[in-house]
């Protein structure tokens, strides 16, 4: 069975997938990486399929372990958060449009998209700064903390939710068309700087 880590062959003896895949991961941990995909005869094996038995204790004639490092994948991770900020910041205007034009079912679905979208942002810059081992409290960019733009971000979406409530149509769309831009504008800052700091350097205290 060939064994690659990354496109490096590996010296390794292996009975079946699990040995091969458990050895490659062993030294890609040892080297300060971390694994992003496992393939087996050219096939990514998805979480589940790693927990299977069978598929496991089956053989192959190649395993290949996919790593990266914490810097590229955080750095990565930001510049989708970033991405994912300018289709949010699309997904509330259109709301506000169709609030406003009366179309109340497309609105509130760009609007519930808005949300969702906002959420995966949060989560992104929350959990990945976590792996890092990167106290948020200490972040800082060009003058914008991240505390500040999490709050920001919390207090808004808590202005929309009781427009919302309330079914308060031109409380709504103030809140979507000139409230959260501002917090678009503090998270782009956020964003940019974390998707920066942590291109090269994954240690970094991500102050500026």
């Amino acid at each position: 069975m060939k064994i690659l880590l990354d496109d490096t062959p590996c010296d390794i003896d292996a009975a079946n997938v699990g040995q091969a895949v458990a050895a490659a991961v062993g030294l890609a941990e040892d080297s300060g990486r971390l694994v992003v995909e496992v393939l087996v005869d050219g096939n990514s094996l998805s979480e589940d399929e790693l927990q299977e038995t069978p598929r496991l204790e089956a053989d192959a004639t190649e395993v290949k372990v996919l790593t990266t490092t914490m810097g590229t994948l955080l750095h990565e991770t930001f510049l989708e958060a970033a991405a994912a900020l300018g289709s949010a910041a699309e997904s509330q205007t259109r709301a506000a449009e169709m609030l406003q034009a009366g179309d109340t079912s497309v609105g509130m679905n760009e609007l519930v998209g808005a949300l969702e979208t906002w959420t995966g942002i949060r989560d992104a810059v929350v959990k990945g700064l976590e792996l890092a081992g990167v106290d948020p409290n200490g972040i800082e960019f060009d003058g914008t903390r991240l505390t500040d733009a999490i709050s920001s971000l919390q207090e808004s979406l808590a202005t929309l939710k009781e427009a919302m409530v309330a079914d308060d149509l031109a409380a709504t769309c103030d809140c979507l068309l000139y409230e959260l831009p501002t917090v678009n504008e503090t998270w782009g800052t956020v964003l940019k700087g974390l998707a920066h700091r942590f291109r090269d350097d994954p240690s970094s205290s991500a102050s500026s």
